[in-house]
């Protein structure tokens, strides 16, 4: 547990549950998961997961980056918000991978920021969620880039010499924004769902 703490099987069950409660509410109701800005659909989903990794554990913080990506697949095979929705989000590596990894990269990072400054916990929850946060940007951007380069540069009238750099912008754009949003937001619902969750 990233907390030192030991949480009861109801608890974490109970948690988990209203995890993936909030994460099956992001990506189904408009505007709460996702902005719809094509071709990509900017994100504020990967908070929760960031959230529920620094508050209960890594493991804990897979799952519900598995539900999330599983959850995305569903949406993208049921109710594809773009023309590229079919082709991109149904394909695990970009829909399913990065959102595990989130929690694994997340928890890892906060385990190394708490052992380097051991007194500023704020601080190794906003790094870890930064961290978090461009995991999903980066993986997710990468393997467009691997699998479906060609028909991506095509769809965003891009040339396919160029899609590198135009996916570099997204990072430096999107990517920064929601980067920002994780480290502000993760570690202010993180801290008192500690003090709630393991409060004797």
């Amino acid at each position: 547990m990233l907390t030192n703490k030991k949480m009861s099987k109801p608890h974490r069950i109970a948690l988990l549950g209203i995890l993936t409660a909030i994460i099956l509410i992001q990506n189904f109701v408009p505007f709460l998961g996702n902005i719809p800005i094509p071709p990509l659909n900017p994100t504020i989903i990967h908070i929760t997961v960031i959230v529920a990794t620094l508050t209960m554990s890594t493991s804990d913080g897979i799952i519900i980056g598995t539900i999330w990506g599983l959850t995305r697949m569903i949406r993208a095979y049921t109710m594809p918000a773009t023309p590229l929705d079919l082709l991109l989000w149904t394909n695990p590596m970009i829909a399913l991978l990065p959102r595990m990894l989130i929690g694994l990269f997340t928890g890892l990072s906060y385990k190394l920021s708490h052992k380097l400054f051991p007194k500023k916990d704020k601080l190794a929850l906003a790094s870890a969620s930064v961290v978090g946060s461009f995991t999903n940007t980066i993986f997710v951007l990468l393997f467009i880039y691997i699998f479906f380069g060609e028909p991506y540069a095509q769809a965003i009238d891009v040339d396919i010499s160029n899609l590198a750099g135009a996916l570099a912008i997204i990072v430096g754009t999107n990517g920064v924004a929601e980067a920002v949003a994780a480290a502000i937001i993760a570690p202010l619902v993180t801290i008192p769902l500690r003090k709630i969750t393991y409060k004797k």
